[in-house]
């Protein structure tokens, strides 16, 4: 059984929060003057201004992004993009009140730019070695806690994994607890009889309740034994048996609520993927603008007719717009008539065969993107046909479209593009779907931009 040395932390957890905004206020005043000094400026009244605006407001949007939540049981980047979200707010802000007070042009902007860009990088590093400083202490025994997880299923499966991943947080698991009280599956120590008896002896911290949502009784069951001991406990709700999107909890006045359906991207987060949006659609454009002339001579010279094709899709709250691609078929089918290509397919022209094959049919979607209709990555749109018919026979469809649709998605790297010429391989892509919608951050959308082109030349599942 593991040995716990105590949460000496846990009992000045205020404290560490308060000692984690200090670091982050004076690590903020600290890099303007340093910026100062390597541009070889003179400090004046006007820089003095910057750093105390920048310090005050970073400590008002960190409270609105939830910044000092606890980071014991988050991974890194988890924590990375609430600051980064926190500090570009602050930036705007800085420019803002720079522009209304007209003292813009008291400022140098390489110093600027030198603390808008060093800044962030130094308070990523500084919450690296503090939780680099803590998972050491806690792998060698200290600030560490004993874990039960009642419940042998799959939310239970997966939250031992993910304590078992997560070392540095110092969780140490003990095993699993059946509420039935039956020990059936490995790892099973026993029945809630065995765990209320560990606890009374001080051998169990921290109890989790990983049982599914319809075992009602059960879970009352647990909680009234547990109502007899001072052992922490927390519900480990299995959202999934919802279809659940996000899971996030919020409270009206004094009543927790959670979101069974609501987009990831929202205020900030919306600004910072538009951007994104914004910026790698334009220099798309700019990198492929020669290439898109070379396939539109092609297909003029090829089949005649027009370029481009225009079809309805589903986008952002199910509403319709028009997704532009280069055509790639010898007939213009009607969206109530649409027809996924299948391999050998008459309809495709010779130099749609190659244009489909690599996705090179896709490119004009760049302009969707700076129109506003699409994202670079999201949930690829389907035609309406096929969102009328999949939305009766998959559960939870439309939850896709509480974002823009993208160019490319998860579900693409993932192997699933191309036709959908089963209801299993819908779903699979509906999956990985709602993947990205609960796990949704920028380096998420990264991670899948860097991947497409690789996935995109292996060129299968598209023709």
């Amino acid at each position: 059984m593991s040995k716990s040395r105590g949460g000496h932390i846990r009992a000045y957890e205020s404290e560490l929060d308060i000692f984690k905004r200090i670091i982050d206020g004076v690590l903020i005043a600290v890099t303007l003057p340093l910026a100062s000094q390597l541009y070889n400026q003179a400090w004046d009244e006007t820089y003095t201004l910057a750093s105390i605006s920048a310090v005050a407001l970073f400590y008002v949007m960190g409270k609105v992004n939830n910044l000092y939540a606890s980071s014991r049981y988050r991974l890194l980047s988890q924590e990375i993009t609430p600051l980064l979200v926190t500090w570009f707010s602050v930036v705007a802000g800085l420019l803002l009140l720079g522009y209304m007070l007209k003292i813009t042009e008291s400022y140098s902007r390489v110093i600027l730019g030198l603390w808008f860009v060093g800044t962030p990088i130094i308070l990523i590093l500084w919450r690296l070695l503090l939780k680099s400083t803590l998972g050491y202490f806690r792998g060698r025994g200290y600030n560490t806690r004993r874990v039960a997880i009642i419940g042998t299923g799959e939310t239970a499966q997966r939250l031992a994994n993910n304590i078992r991943e997560m070392n540095w947080t110092g969780l140490n698991l003990l095993g699993f607890f059946s509420a039935s009280g039956k020990p059936d599956g490995a790892g099973v120590l026993g029945g809630i009889d065995i765990l209320y008896a560990m606890i009374d002896k001080g051998e169990v911290d921290v109890v989790y309740i990983a049982l599914p949502m319809d075992q009602h009784r059960q879970i009352n069951r647990v909680l009234d034994v547990l109502s007899d001991t001072t052992v922490t406990s927390f519900l480990a709700p299995d959202l999934d048996f919802f279809g659940m999107a996000q899971g996030r909890w919020i409270s009206i006045g004094d009543t927790p609520t959670v979101s069974v359906v609501e987009s990831p991207i929202l205020g900030t987060k919306a600004w910072i993927k538009r951007l994104e949006d914004i910026v790698i659609a334009t220099i798309g454009v700019i990198i492929t603008a020669p290439l898109m002339l070379l396939i539109a001579i092609a297909i003029k010279l090829d089949s005649g007719g027009p370029v481009f094709y225009r079809q309805k899709r589903y986008g952002l709250n199910g509403k319709e717009f028009p997704v532009w691609k280069f055509r790639s078929m010898k007939v213009m089918e009607q969206d109530h008539e649409f027809r996924q290509a299948q391999p050998n397919d008459d309809r495709i022209t010779n130099v749609g065969k190659w244009i489909r094959h690599t996705s090179l049919d896709e490119i004009p979607q760049f302009f969707d993107v700076l129109a506003g209709h699409m994202s670079i990555v999201g949930p690829r749109p389907h035609a309406v046909a096929h969102n009328e018919e999949y939305r009766r026979l998959i559960h939870g469809y439309m939850q896709r479209h509480i974002i823009k649709p993208g160019i490319t998605g998860l579900a693409q790297i993932k192997g699933f593009r191309g036709e959908t010429d089963t209801d299993e391989k819908m779903e699979q892509r509906v999956k990985y779907d709602m993947e990205y919608l609960n796990n949704w951050s920028i380096w998420l959308d990264l991670k899948i931009i860097l991947l497409t082109p690789i996935v995109l030349f292996r060129g299968k599942n598209a023709y």
